[in-house]
């Protein structure tokens, strides 16, 4: 994206750091209570969710953290723990850069904070830390963190650090502020790839001022003024102001919570299409929508309590709700090999959606069964824009089972689609990947230089093919002048 310079009245963010902390954890675990002890701010906003204090809706607020080495900038998104609003909370998982799964001392282990971890696990967040909340509420603290200890053994999130806290007292924050540091500091920054994507998890109108969405920003700066192209829908509209935390902006970074004034759009009503939950806005040159992903699922062994789906199998051909960004689709779920996915499988699958979306390579989706009420698991996109016919031939066996042996290494996901294209434009091999355009570059002339493929004006070819379709045309060439000698070449 270009630079623009700054409009007068604007605001230009300090040099900091921006992350996204998302929360998780059963109902009344005190995951809004935590934020609001953290923050000032309450992220529960709707009535019903104040009446009865329970977390419906996804809540925002904002935590800066001074550090000796930088200043954390936090947009935390507050998702209910309730097993009715599991899909806002898969919703609000996806752009988390940390979790911070909250576990009751007096309550302990329940249902939906098993949920929660599988859910986290698919969307594959590493960066976790577990808030034992309510500990003044309980003699023995020792015991409340050997017991949440035990429930995650065996798990991604055995070795998170685990931090008593009272959201009444205050007792642990500091020690959870600390710990939350020391995660960040070695976090790497949000990618910057030359692709802004703002999933959309709140769409509304302001009087005077028009529509405003607000949603995580991912893949690229935004500026204002930028014009952005909605998914689905096909429209495109142009950005006329910027906010992150409530202060205007003159353009946003990746990690920035972010809120555009997109006034071209009309919020989506059961009469007119528009932006609205789960649709996406990105660059006008970001690539097209598909109706089929294929992708690398995985379930994770242990079971959810009161899911009974979670211990069966899933088989080909069944019908699910695929979680991806801010939303969710009906899809039908196939399998490269095998008839079904048992809890601890991995396989890799195609998903033929009811409709078009826009995905990248890389992204991560959560699987749910059709009726909504239970997480049945998750993955990696593996091929955007995939093709139904030939999903099981050899050459789509072999370029799939390369990209999931290594699913985010950048030169082995160029090398394996140049090895089954044998012959591809530079600016395709661009398009699906979740990375810039000077890292494809850099990676293709490490390939070149290796001699794994060759350079063609814009295109790039396999070497080994290249050699060996040189070497064909150069021998029937030979074998034509041998028969005859008297003509100039080849017609």
């Amino acid at each position: 994206t270009s630079k623009k310079p700054a409009s007068p009245g604007l605001l230009t963010m300090p040099d900091s750091r921006h992350f996204i902390l998302g929360t998780a954890g059963h109902i009344d675990h005190g995951k809004s209570s935590l934020v609001r002890a953290l923050t000032g701010t309450d992220p529960d906003r709707l009535p019903e969710e104040k009446l009865r204090g329970v977390t419906i809706e996804l809540g925002f607020a904002h935590l800066t953290m001074e550090a000796p080495e930088a200043t954390y900038e936090l947009g935390i998104v507050d998702v209910p723990g309730h097993a009715d609003f599991v899909n806002n909370m898969v919703a609000g998982g996806g752009g988390m850069d940390l979790a911070l799964l909250v576990v009751a001392a007096d309550d302990g282990w329940m249902p939906q904070t098993e949920e929660h971890l599988h859910i986290l696990s698919y969307l594959g967040i590493e960066r976790v830390v577990i808030a034992l909340t309510k500990a003044d509420l309980v003699e023995d603290v020792e015991f409340a963190c050997e017991f949440v200890r035990e429930c995650l053994k065996d798990t991604s999130l055995e070795a998170a650090p685990l931090i008593p806290v009272s959201s009444i007292t205050g007792d642990g924050l500091d020690e959870l502020r600390a710990a939350i540091i020391t995660i960040l500091a070695d976090a790497p920054a949000p990618v910057d790839f030359g692709r802004p994507l703002l999933p959309v998890d709140r769409a509304f109108i302001v009087k005077g001022i028009g529509t405003v969405v607000t949603g995580t920003l991912s893949g690229g700066v935004l500026q204002v003024g930028d014009s952005l192209r909605l998914y689905p829908g096909d429209q495109t509209a142009r950005v006329r102001t910027i906010q992150n935390h409530s202060a205007s902006i003159a353009s946003a970074s990746p990690g920035m919570r972010t809120a555009l004034n997109i006034p071209d759009l009309s919020v989506a009503t059961k009469q007119r299409s528009g932006v609205s939950r789960g649709t996406l806005l990105t660059s006008t040159n970001a690539g097209e929508p598909s109706d089929t992903l294929n992708v690398l699922l995985h379930r994770l062994t242990r079971e959810v309590p009161g899911q009974p789906a979670t211990r069966k199998v899933v088989p080909s051909g069944r019908r699910v709700r695929v979680h991806h960004g801010a939303g969710s689709i009906g899809a039908r779920i196939y399998y490269l090999e095998g008839s079904s996915l048992a809890p601890g499988d991995t396989r890799i699958a195609q998903l033929r959606f009811d409709a078009p979306r826009f995905a990248l390579v890389g992204d991560r989706i959560v699987i749910r069964d059709w009726s909504g009420q239970g997480t049945l698991g998750g993955g990696l996109v593996l091929e955007t824009s995939a093709t139904r016919r030939g999903f099981r031939s050899e050459t789509q066996a072999a370029f799939l089972q390369q990209r999931a042996a290594a699913p985010d290494s950048l030169p082995h996901l160029l090398r394996s689609v140049i090895q089954r294209d044998q012959v591809i434009d530079r600016a395709t091999l661009h398009l699906p990947l979740r990375a810039s355009g000077p890292a494809i570059d850099a990676t293709l002339s490490e390939l070149i230089a290796a001699g794994d493929c060759t350079e063609l004006g814009d295109q790039i070819a396999d070497a080994a093919w290249w050699a060996s379709t040189v070497g064909e045309c150069a021998s029937q060439v030979a074998d034509f002048h041998k028969r005859q000698p008297d003509l100039p070449g080849l017609p």
